[in-house]
């Protein structure tokens, strides 16, 4: 399962969908709706409290949370599925910096990389799918409305 994951991870980098800008940031909002409603994202929704973690800026150059990723993609700054990724991978990369990949938090942020990993692999697919369905249709009405030779 894990080699079965890394190829499609491999097949999303060379897919243009994952890397180009989109026309509209639906997408990524409705994709980070869902993500932040997994049960993975609770711990991440919000900052962290440098009153509950020690050190946290210090040790933590890009602090990134839910909250602040929702804000960015509303703002057109992330602006493609690999943006989204990214910063959504900077979450786990964080967690696991500062609390060990090995901890309580570390096991969760494992847990909501992998979710992240499969809802963009499929929300990627979705895009995909939904645009070669519009220009089959749209090829469709043409051809019906052409005219009669």
């Amino acid at each position: 399962a894990a080699l079965a994951k890394t190829r499609f991870l491999l097949a999303l980098s060379k897919d243009p969908t994952y890397t180009k800008a989109l026309d509209s940031n639906a997408p990524l909002v409705a994709l980070c709706k869902k993500i932040g409603n997994h049960r993975t994202s609770m711990v991440f929704r919000r900052p962290v409290n440098p009153k509950e973690a020690p050190g946290y800026e210090e040790r933590i150059p890009f602090p990134v949370d839910m909250s602040l990723i929702k804000k960015m993609v509303q703002a057109g700054q992330v602006r493609s599925f690999r943006d989204l990724h990214e910063r959504l991978g900077l979450i786990s990369h964080n967690c696991c910096k500062y609390n060990g990949r090995e901890s309580d938090y570390g096991a969760v942020a494992r847990d909501f990389e992998a979710y992240v990993d499969d809802a963009i692999v499929a929300a990627v697919n979705i895009y995909n799918y939904n645009a070669k369905r519009a220009a089959t249709e749209a090829e469709s009405t043409s051809i019906a409305a052409a005219p009669a030779a």
